[in-house]
């Protein structure tokens, strides 16, 4: 009885070395699909099913009818259109309705100096201006027809080509918005106005800008930051988690398990206390045991 429990005491304590070590071990980050053919990998990673040492802090990803989107910090959420992993550059749509609507209206501004991480720029994108319901105008200045109401007109104008004009005091509303720099500049803003928004805008990312997050991708490392804090940085490589990079640097050690520890003294005590009322059982029942 004494030789079974020690055994399952050794037992026990393989068990949970073995639990213990695995936990260092960060889950995959697969790559995945929404579901309409783009592959999302790192840095990015999908929200609701992975965690945030998969990617970047502000690049988690949701999947919406399909489409994965990206929540910029105006707190709406953009369909992604493309991925280039290549030239680290990513398109959105400004609205999923610009899909099918040839005369779209725009709701709101999107303000591309408010993204979600620093690593994100806007370079590759041309602002429009909407100045729409406009009941006094310059003449013969051409407006969005599909956008005309009675005498109030609609106008669209890239920046830097706005005419000089109270278009604040006349018009019901103003928008801007980033378009494409290919679509603006080859397009018609005016007649092709629904074809050219679909095209969407643009965000590229630059490496990590920390020295010790490019140390980390340059040694074939993926870089994460636990709770989306750079201080809490490590790397994750082929061998394991590593403090910071994957040519050698010592792994980094989990804080220790302080509760699991208590559980594992206190049963490792139960189970000896066990034994050794059984061993002491065993040698009186023999009259091997002497009262002092």
């Amino acid at each position: 009885m004494g030789y079974s429990l020690l055994m399952m005491f050794l037992r026990f304590l393989l068990l949970y070395t073995s639990i213990n070590g695995d936990s260092i071990q960060e889950p995959a980050c697969p790559s995945f699909d929404c579901g309409n053919g783009i592959i999302i990998g790192y840095p990015f990673w999908h929200q609701n099913q992975q965690l945030e040492h998969c990617g970047y802090p502000g690049f988690n990803l949701s999947c919406n009818d399909q489409n994965p989107m990206l929540r910029l910090s105006d707190d709406y959420l953009y369909p992604i259109k493309d991925i280039n992993y290549s030239n680290k550059s990513l398109t959105l749509f400004a609205y999923p309705s610009l899909n099918s609507a040839p005369c779209p209206k725009i709701t709101h501004d999107i303000a591309l100096n408010t993204t979600p991480h620093p690593l994100f720029n806007s370079l590759g994108n041309k602002v429009v201006h909407f100045f729409y319901n406009c009941t006094l105008y310059p003449p013969s200045l051409p407006h969005i027809r599909c956008l005309e109401y009675g005498a109030k007109r609609s106008f669209v104008f890239k920046e830097g080509a706005i005419p000089e004009f109270d278009w604040d005091r006349y018009c019901a509303s103003i928008v801007a918005l980033p378009v494409i720099d290919e679509a603006v500049d080859h397009g018609d803003l005016v007649k092709g106005l629904g074809k050219v928004l679909q095209k969407g805008f643009k965000l590229t990312w630059n490496q990590a800008a920390d020295e010790v997050c490019q140390s980390c991708e340059a040694s074939g490392g993926f870089c994460s930051y636990r709770k989306g804090q750079p201080k809490n940085f490590f790397c994750i490589c082929s061998n394991g988690r590593q403090s910071f990079n994957c040519h050698g640097i010592v792994s980094i050690q989990e804080e220790p398990n302080y509760v699991g520890i208590g559980a594992l003294l206190l049963g490792g005590m139960v189970i000896m206390a066990t034994v050794f009322y059984f061993i002491q059982k065993k040698k009186k029942k023999f009259g091997l045991y002497k009262p002092v």
